[in-house]
């Protein structure tokens, strides 16, 4: 006896489309997962280079700091006062601007078009005084540093994303 012939020789037409459309679908999938990740990784971005922005300069200000005391103090030299002209942070004003900045942290005039970020910096009151903490006499300072930006990505409704900000705030030896 001869065995008896399979009558499939190969797909169907409807079977190939079906297999289209899930494969369609499964792509389309992951398009919008890749849109989304690329999102929360601009945000973490973000997030990540503004933090850089307020250490870098409460790290200015620190330095200024130090070496102002030393000057104060009588450590550096004869104790003359630190030079007035070279003070950047404890001048007339108690607020001012630490610098605009691209989307990868470089500086950049205020206004222009790459500007993502603004560093801003406040010096609380002089002696300021931390609960159960007497600092008074140690010549501390509170200072703030606030950056502030704008996500480059838009939201999954197309509008422009609001503004970020986040501050950051130490006591430094002044």
């Amino acid at each position: 006896m001869k065995p008896r012939a399979s009558r499939q020789q190969g797909f169907s037409l409807v079977e190939l489309l079906v297999t289209a459309l899930i494969f369609a679908i499964g792509l389309l999938g992951l398009a919008v997962l890749q849109v989304s990740t690329l999102r929360a990784n601009s945000g973490g971005r973000n997030r990540f280079t503004a933090t850089s922005l307020a250490e870098g300069c409460m790290s200015a200000i620190q330095a200024e700091g130090a070496n102002s005391w030393a000057y104060a103090s009588g450590i550096s030299g004869n104790g003359a006062a630190y030079p007035v002209a070279l003070r950047v942070y404890t001048g007339a004003t108690l607020n001012g601007t630490f610098g605009t900045f691209d989307v990868n942290g470089q500086p950049v005039a205020a206004g222009s078009a790459t500007q993502v970020f603004t560093v801003k910096w406040v010096q609380n009151a002089a002696g300021a005084q931390v609960p159960g903490n007497a600092i008074a006499g140690m010549n501390m300072r509170e200072f703030v540093v606030t950056v502030s930006w704008t996500d480059q990505a838009t939201s999954a409704a197309g509008t422009n994303m609001t503004a970020s900000s986040m501050s950051m705030s130490r006591l430094i030896r002044y």
